[in-house]
C-alpha cells in the first residue's frame, strides 16, 4: 500500500476522500466480527486448507514511491539485492502464482478509472498496460487501489483505500469483481492479501490513516476474524512461510506469531530492518501460496585449455543463467587465489554483459538479477607469468553465493590449466633427442653413431677429463 501516514503524507487522496473513508463507523468489536458476503458466489473466495509443506526463502520485493520511486528486492535479513527505477507510484505490486509477471497498480488512479500494469523486475519498466473495469473502477471518489495480491488460480486479490470491499482482477481482461469477503464496517484495505500455508488468507487494514493496522484472517468459509495489529502497515510478502510487514516508517517487520484466534493485542513482531524508505508496497512470489524459489546456474570455461607457456594469455568466461520462473539474483563468486600465484591479471580485461563484477584482492564477484531465461556472461584474462614461480598449475572455483543457484553440471564450476615447466620443451623431448644428422648424443646410450658423432663424443670426453 502506498504510505499515506508519515514521511509528508506521501498519498494523501483529496479531503473529499479521506473525508468519505474516516466518516465509515463501528470499529469496536466489529472488527471481530464475520464479514458480510458479497454478490460473488463462496467458492470464488475459498482456498484449499490442506496444510502446505515449508517452501525454501525466496526474496522479498518492495515498491516505493513519491520522491523515490523504486523497485527494490530483499532478502529475508533485509540486505538489498537489487534496486531500479520505477514509472510511476503503484499502490501495490504482485507476482503472478508461478513468478513470472510483475503487477502493479496505479495510485491513486483518476475517478472511474484504474489501470494494470506488467512490470519488468530487472529493469523496472512498464511492458503492458489494462484498464480496469468493473466495480473497484466505480469506486467513489478515487479507486485508490492499495492491495494486490495473486490468488492459487491466478485472480489478483485487490483492496481499496476507499472502500471496505474486497476485489478480484481478472489480469487477462481487467475485469474486477466483488470477492466474498469485505474487511469490517470502518476498515479499509491496508495492503496486501498473503495466503498461508494453512489456507487462510492474511489481510491487512486500517481505520485511519496513523493507526496500527489491524491484521485479519479470510477463512475458506470467507469468514472474517481479527488476530491482531501490527505497527501501521503498507504491504507483505510471505517467504519461506514466514510474513514479512513493511510499515510505514520503512521498516520490515517479521511477524513472529500468526493465531488462529481472534484478538486485537498487538501481534509479536521482529524488525529485520530499519530501511527508512516509504514504501507503497510488497510482494514476493510465494504470496498466493506456490513454492517458487529463483534458480539459476554458473557455469566456467577457459581458452586455450592447455598446458600453456611462460608468457601466455587465457581468457576465462563465466555464464549465469536463470532457469527458473521468477527473476533471480544470479550471484557468484571466483576464487583466483590459485590462479594468482602462477599469473597476472589483465587489467581493463574484465567485463560483463549485465550486472556488476568487482575484483577485490584474489576474489571475483558479480552480481546481478536475470529474468526467466535471461543470462549473463563474465570474461577476464590472466596472463601466465615469466617466470612462472608459482606451483605451474592454475585452479579456480565459481561458487553461487545467491539463493536457488548452483552449478550447471558437475564439472563446470572449476577449471585447472596446467603451465609447462621449462624442462617439458626442451630439444630432448623431441623424437631422436633432437639431434640432427651427423650430431652425436649422450654416449652412454651406446648406439653406433657416425664418425662425426664418435669425434663429439671424443671431445667430449677431453672436456669432462
Amino acid at each position: 500500500m502506498a504510505c499515506y501516514g508519515q514521511n509528508g503524507l506521501r498519498r494523501v487522496l483529496t479531503g473529499a476522500a479521506i473525508g468519505l473513508v474516516l466518516a465509515v463507523t463501528g470499529t469496536g468489536t466489529a472488527g471481530l466480527a464475520q464479514a458480510h458476503t458479497g454478490t460473488a458466489s463462496a467458492q470464488a473466495g475459498a482456498v484449499t486448507s490442506k496444510a502446505r509443506a515449508v517452501c525454501p526463502p525466496t526474496p522479498l520485493w518492495a515498491n516505493t514511491g513519491g520522491n523515490d520511486r523504486r523497485l527494490i528486492q530483499y532478502d529475508t535479513t533485509g540486505s538489498t539485492l537489487s534496486s531500479v527505477a520505477l514509472a510511476r507510484d503503484y499502490g501495490d505490486i504482485a507476482f503472478s502464482p508461478n513468478g513470472s509477471t510483475l503487477y502493479g497498480v496505479d495510485f491513486p488512479g483518476s475517478p472511474g478509472s484504474a489501470t494494470l500494469y506488467t512490470i519488468d523486475p530487472v529493469t523496472g519498466a512498464e511492458t503492458a498496460s489494462l484498464p480496469i473495469s468493473g466495480p473497484l473502477a466505480a469506486v467513489t471518489s478515487l479507486p485508490a487501489v492499495n492491495g494486490l495480491t495473486a490468488r492459487a488460480d491466478g485472480q489478483l486479490i485487490a483492496g481499496s483505500f476507499n472502500s471496505s470491499q474486497i476485489f478480484l482482477i481478472d489480469p487477462a481482461t481487467g475485469v474486477s469483481t466483488l470477492f466474498p469477503a469485505s474487511f469490517p464496517a470502518g476498515v479499509v484495505s491496508a495492503g496486501d492479501f498473503i495466503t498461508l500455508d494453512d489456507g487462510d488468507v492474511l489481510a491487512f487494514g486500517t481505520p485511519d490513516t496513523t493507526g496500527p493496522s489491524p491484521v485479519f484472517r479470510i477463512r475458506p468459509d470467507n469468514s472474517v476474524v481479527q488476530i491482531g495489529t501490527v505497527p501501521q502497515t503498507f504491504g507483505a510478502a510471505k517467504s519461506a512461510g514466514s510474513v514479512y510487514a513493511f510499515a510505514s516508517n520503512g521498516d520490515i517487520n517479521l511477524l513472529t506469531s500468526l493465531p488462529t484466534t481472534a484478538s486485537t493485542a498487538p501481534l509479536p513482531v521482529t524488525t529485520v530492518e530499519a530501511t527508512g524508505r516509504g514504501f507503497y508496497g510488497a510482494t514476493s512470489a510465494q504470496d498466493s501460496g506456490s513454492c517458487v524459489v529463483p534458480a539459476y546456474t554458473v557455469a566456467k570455461s577457459a581458452s586455450p585449455t592447455g598446458p600453456v607457456n611462460e608468457g601466455n594469455t587465457i581468457t576465462y568466461r563465466l555464464t549465469v543463467r536463470n532457469t527458473g520462473t521468477v527473476a533471480a539474483n544470479g550471484d557468484f563468486t571466483d576464487d583466483l587465489g590459485d590462479v594468482l600465484d602462477d599469473a597476472t591479471f589483465v587489467p581493463g580485461s574484465l567485463t560483463s554483459t549485465s550486472g556488476t563484477a568487482n575484483l577485490s584482492g584474489n576474489t571475483l564477484s558479480w552480481t546481478g538479477t536475470l529474468a526467466p531465461g535471461g543470462t549473463a556472461t563474465v570474461t577476464y584474462q590472466v596472463r601466465v607469468n615469466t617466470p612462472d614461480t608459482g606451483d605451474h598449475t592454475l585452479v579456480n572455483y565459481v561458487a553461487p553465493t545467491a539463493p536457488g543457484g548452483s552449478c550447471a553440471s558437475a564439472r563446470t564450476c572449476s577449471v585447472t590449466i596446467h603451465v609447462k615447466k621449462k624442462h617439458d620443451h626442451k630439444d630432448c623431448d623431441k623424437p631422436g633427442h633432437g639431434h640432427k644428422p651427423g650430431q652425436g648424443g649422450n654416449h652412454e646410450h651406446g648406439h653406433d653413431h657416425g664418425r662425426g658423432d664418435a669425434h663429439e663424443h671424443e671431445e667430449g670426453a677431453e672436456k669432462t677429463v
